[in-house]
């Protein structure tokens, strides 16, 4: 038959929740309303909505995703099944509060948020994939080993810690899927259904949530005359494998023998009542015929409760009605097959109209009446043009015939649409020229408003498109150059500032942009503090704004931050470029239902660079006070000199774990100390080479210790020694001086002394001034310079006493582990110093 088209209804956009990666599952989201508020199910949330204050009341956060919720509107209680968890139950007093206090609730812009636990459990059990609610019973519908098994609990028996200890009946009929329906069966993609249907009386049933009361001559034919007799609800079920079952809430009483042979048995089966060969995603009880002198649904309240057909709908478009045939003797039941445009996501009967959505539209079918001509036929459907919706229900039905319908995108966006009477199926006849030229009105109006909302989202697209591409060409020019041409590169300085009377030490980043390309906002610096040997450590971020080709930008960070007071050298700072893709996708919700980009917490990162920091870099020139380190005339002191240096050896802060000093053992230590001093010699043709290109009117000496202090000061006022305190406030002494070599070479050198009692102070300097010389040496080895000429036996000879050295410090120690009890005399303790003082100032030279 042909399609009739409908006109738009009106659209209107209420709100958006929150939507899983993909889009929403189908036939796991709902919406419930009741009472001018909306119960939505989305992911792993449930939102409370009001329809008259236009917004979320409340949202309820589960553990897992969300497969069904049934509300009971007599006890305001919300049940809700969670995947591969169980069944939940959120309780509410009169002023909506839970009665049960939640794991955790936060509030943000007035919507309370409540993370449901545990304690909330209703019925803990994994394999359960639906349930129901109707008449004080709890049905539970589960798959294990290939079969399906319904379950059925009493609510109002008492539970504990949400386990019951037994159901009060078991049912079970075996998995028999169609060829089309297998996969579907494996991958659990869609979920039963359930419906629940009470003989009509004229003094009947109360109504009952999801219950629906049928015609007497149908409920008898189709479940015979006992469970008609003992007025017993049935519970049909639907099951993706095409299986349609039913069985009673009631058992039809036996005699004494058979009940107990019946109580032996472990499972009930199930009588099969219709296999549609294809999933099973929508049943329900609906009314084809009016009462003897209606007018229409609304005129007979009774009406809406007494229904004349069972309505089964596939997801591939089979639509079988269930009513009884001619009330004739012998009469029996009628199956008929009506086709209907495929897939099928969600459904809804209204009065005679079916209303369903297939993904990419709504469609309205009329049910049609018992009848020869239109078995096995395609029916005749009108379209609303509103596609990706989810999930769908009713919310009022008005005397004048506007239906009021709430939907829910597959971005997770609730809409509410009104059909007009004459947008009704059942309604169609023709319009006149008035109604007409009224319709192409709101036509154009439509189309004015989508136009309108097109405009924005293609700006927006083209500005995103603009932000990606300069995003890639930053990001191809920094990873295709590497090294020292990087087109992006940072610098540090590092400098002492006096802020609130205390001076502190901070680090300054310069980043440079030398791209064609301009780095927008969006990008972030991130500076990240960490020792040599482990990746813990401080992290800085910074916003990079509107940086132009070839300008530059500067970070200040501290380097002693109350997490880490003190400092280890050396210490790694590592520069990283950081786009959080995110932030493109926050405006793009804002005008259309699905994103420019999804939601992800990606981000594009680029290493830029790492530099090391020496304590080098970190001293405080001092002014000379003519003051020397005390000399070794203060070892006749009565402090054991060997105490005083491995206190004084200690660092410069306590560490964890070991106590701290006292006052008068620290004044000791300052009065005590002994001075010591390492040196190092490098040759001057290597310094020469390496920086005399640099400053050639400075004297070399000048020009290494100006360069080891990466000083910014002109070089004219740096002298040849340097007097400065370290971070911990120890003194230290630097000179650059002049020595001639004999023993190894006839050559002249420079070398690079270091006095000051502080033990921790000198090994940190030491090792500072080795590898810069070193970076010296290779820069000296890259121009292709040959070494001086050097006596070879001089220097095995002087490997050897250090050899011998070493092996005396160890002997002495080894020792000392074994008399730790004993004190070592004084000859001994000399001794031990010597050894540190020629090991430290060894004498030999850097090439």
């Amino acid at each position: 038959m042909k399609c009739e088209a409908c006109t738009m209804p009106s659209v209107q956009y209420l709100s958006g929740f929150h939507c899983p990666g993909g889009g929403l599952v189908a036939h796991r989201a709902q919406l419930i309303p009741w009472k001018g508020h909306v119960y939505v199910s989305s992911g792993k949330f449930v939102y409370d909505y009001n329809m008259e204050k236009k917004c979320i009341l409340a949202v309820y956060k589960f553990a897992a995703e969300i497969w069904h919720i049934e509300l009971d509107t007599n006890n305001h209680q919300l049940y809700v099944l969670c995947g591969q968890s169980g069944i939940y139950l959120l309780q509410w007093d009169e002023k909506k509060r839970l009665l049960k206090e939640p794991t955790s609730a936060t509030s943000t812009g007035g919507v309370n948020t409540f993370s449901i636990g545990v304690e909330f459990y209703y019925l803990q059990d994994s394999s359960i994939c639906y349930f129901t609610v109707c008449h004080e019973v709890l049905v539970a519908v589960s798959m294990c080993q290939n079969k399906w098994r319904i379950r059925l609990f009493d609510i109002k028996l008492p539970y504990h810690k949400g386990t019951y200890s037994s159901a009060i009946r078991e049912m079970e009929i075996s998995v028999k899927p169609a060829p089309g329906c297998r996969d579907i069966c494996e991958r659990n993609d869609l979920l039963p259904v359930l419906l629940c249907i009470s003989l009509w009386q004229d003094k009947g049933l109360p109504v009952v949530t999801h219950n629906f009361a049928m015609e007497s001559s149908l409920f008898r034919f189709l479940f015979g005359i006992d469970l008609t007799m003992v007025n017993s609800p049935v519970v049909i079920c639907g099951f993706p494998d095409g299986q349609v079952v039913f069985f009673p809430l009631k058992t039809v009483p036996c005699h004494r023998r058979d009940f107990m042979e019946t109580q032996t048995e472990s499972l009930t089966p199930l009588p099969l009542l219709y296999h549609l060969e294809q999933p099973v995603v929508f049943i329900a009880a609906t009314k084809t015929q009016l009462l003897n002198g209606e007018k229409d649904l609304q005129t007979n309240c009774a009406a809406k409760l007494y229904c004349d057909c069972i309505l089964f709908l596939g997801q591939g478009g089979l639509m079988v009605t269930l009513a009884a045939g001619e009330k004739t003797e012998g009469a029996a039941c009628e199956f008929r097959e009506y086709h209907l445009k495929a897939p099928v996501n969600s459904a809804l009967c209204s009065g005679f109209n079916l209303y369903y959505s297939t993904g990419s539209d709504i469609q309205c079918v009329t049910i049609p009446q018992p009848g020869p001509d239109l078995h096995k036929c395609m029916l005749s459907s009108s379209s609303y043009s509103i596609p990706l919706i989810r999930a769908i229900s009713q919310v009022s039905c008005c005397s004048e015939g506007d239906k009021e319908f709430l939907a829910l995108s597959d971005k997770g966006k609730l809409m509410l649409f009104i059909l007009k009477p004459s947008e009704d199926t059942t309604q169609r006849a023709g319009l006149s020229y008035s109604e007409a030229g009224q319709r192409i009105k709101e036509l154009l109006s439509q189309i004015a408003s989508v136009s309108e909302k097109a405009s924005p989202l293609k700006s927006l697209i083209e500005q995103k498109n603009r932000s990606l591409l300069k995003i890639n060409q930053v990001s191809q020019a920094v990873l295709s150059n590497r090294g020292a041409d990087m087109p992006v590169c940072c610098k540090v300085k590092v400098s002492w500032t006096c802020r609130l009377q205390q001076d502190c030490l901070f680090a300054s980043c310069i980043l440079e942009n030398k791209t064609d390309f301009s780095l927008e906002s969006g990008w972030h610096m991130c500076i990240h503090l960490s020792t040599s040997d482990s990746n813990s450590g401080t992290t800085y971020s910074f916003s990079v704004t509107n940086l132009q080709p070839e300008e530059t930008m500067e970070f200040i960070f501290p380097l002693v931050t109350e997490k880490s007071e003190n400092l280890e050298f050396p210490f790694k700072i590592a520069f990283t470029l950081v786009y959080h893709l995110q932030e493109l996708a926050e405006n793009s919700l804002k005008y259309s239902e699905s994103s420019l980009l999804s939601r992800t917490q990606s981000s594009i990162c680029l290493t830029l660079q790492e530099q090391i920091i020496d304590i080098l870099q970190c001293l405080r020139p001092k002014l000379h006070t003519g003051q020397s380190f005390p000399s070794t005339s203060c070892w006749m002191s009565p402090l054991d000199p060997v105490e005083a240096l491995l206190r004084n050896s200690g660092g410069d802060e306590c560490k964890h774990g070991h106590p701290c000093l006292s006052e008068a053992i620290c004044n000791a230590e300052n009065n005590y100390a002994v001075p010591l001093m390492m040196s190092v010699r490098v040759p001057s043709v290597i310094l020469n080479q390496a920086l005399k290109n640099e400053y050639s009117d400075a004297s070399l000496c000048r020009v290494l210790l100006h360069w080891l202090l990466s000083a910014e000061l002109p070089l004219s006022q740096n002298p040849v020694e340097m007097h400065g305190m370290t971070l911990a406030g120890r003194e230290i002494r630097l000179r650059v001086v002049e020595v001639s070599v004999s023993d190894l070479c006839p050559i002249s050198a420079i070398e690079v002394q270091i006095i000051t009692p502080h033990f921790h102070a000198l090994a940190c300097l030491h090792l500072a001034v080795i590898s810069r010389l070193q970076i010296l040496a290779l820069k000296y080895n890259q121009y292709g310079c040959n070494c001086p000429k050097i006596n070879l036996n001089s220097i095995q000879q002087q490997f050897i006493a250090r050899e011998s050295l070493l092996k005396e410090l160890k002997s002495l120690r080894d020792s000392l582990c074994v008399r730790k009890d004993l004190s070592l005399e004084s000859s001994t303790k000399k001794r031990l110093l010597n050894l540190y003082k020629e090991l430290r100032d060894p004498g030999l030279l850097l090439l």
